[in-house]
């Protein structure tokens, strides 16, 4: 059962963020077997920001977007409201760190910050930080809105549909970590089954389809592959994503839709086949 939710941010005050660009600034993080996607929004209408202490250029940010994703279990889909806030929040001392700092320092004084011991950080350091305290708010027009606890008996035509629809909308949407899931469950609700390695991804695809459609064959395993990683747990730190990788993925996901797109289609002529042949 994977578990995820899309939320809405906005900032009663501010932050400054260090970028060239007015293109959203993507940044992704493993937590405590959390896996989100957070995308900051720069106010161009304010122009570029060279604060006193700061390299470079920054532009103000109030608001973002965070996709938070797990592979979880019942009972876990009351939290991931918390988890998005935690990492909200945590990014946003990262952020002011890194504004005064260079990265690796702002590294330092981020992991200094969360350590239990009271000593890791002087009074003087914590006082510099600017308390900021964000609103959430769930975006739920999805058709399968945040959990999916999808077992054999649901399987169906209409939830496989329901899932392309939802992964077309985060495609369109850039949140690269919720459409990757939605793809490969929708491939398991094509193909009636829970797919836990790729192993089982390729025997249940089958020999006729990857002789038919090689490139789609191989471009669902490598989907399944890259769900895989989301599962990997991480320190906690984030890591900002390059306009070179965000193309990049977003050119997998379309390529992944249209493999999953082709697998159902490749299906379903089979199955009315069988059935006008009874």
């Amino acid at each position: 059962m994977w578990l995820f939710a899309t939320y809405e941010v906005s900032l009663p005050k501010p932050i400054l963020v260090k970028t060239e660009s007015k293109e959203p600034v993507v940044i992704s993080v493993n937590l405590k077997g959390w896996d989100s996607e957070v995308k900051l929004f720069p106010n161009a209408r304010l122009g570029r920001i060279k604060p006193p202490a700061g390299n470079g250029w920054y532009y103000s940010v109030s608001h973002l977007e965070i996709t938070v994703t797990r592979d979880g279990r019942l009972g876990d889909e009351m939290v991931h409201g918390e988890a998005a806030r935690v990492m909200v929040e945590r990014l946003l001392v990262f952020l002011q760190f890194k504004t005064w700092r260079s990265l690796f320092a702002a590294i330092e004084m981020y992991e200094r910050f969360y350590n239990d011991s009271d000593s890791a950080m002087s009074e003087d350091e914590k006082a510099k930080l600017t308390p900021v305290e964000p609103r959430l708010e769930l975006v739920a027009d999805y058709e399968q809105q945040n959990m999916h606890d999808y077992m054999s008996e649901f399987f169906s035509r209409q939830l496989s549909l329901a899932l392309l629809h939802d992964a077309a909308r985060s495609i369109e949407h850039k949140r690269s970590r919720r459409a990757c899931l939605e793809l490969t469950m929708a491939c398991e609700a094509v193909l009636g089954m829970r797919l836990e390695s790729v192993g089982q991804v390729k025997a249940s695809m089958g020999d006729v389809f990857n002789h038919q459609f090689a490139q789609q064959y191989e471009e669902i395993v490598r989907l399944f592959q890259v769900r895989d990683t989301i599962k990997q747990s991480g320190n906690g730190l984030f890591r900002f994503v390059s306009m070179l990788k965000k193309q990049e993925i977003e050119q997998q996901l379309t390529r992944w839709q249209a493999a999953v797109e082709c697998l159902a289609d490749w299906l379903n002529a089979m199955n009315k086949g069988l059935q006008e042949a009874q």
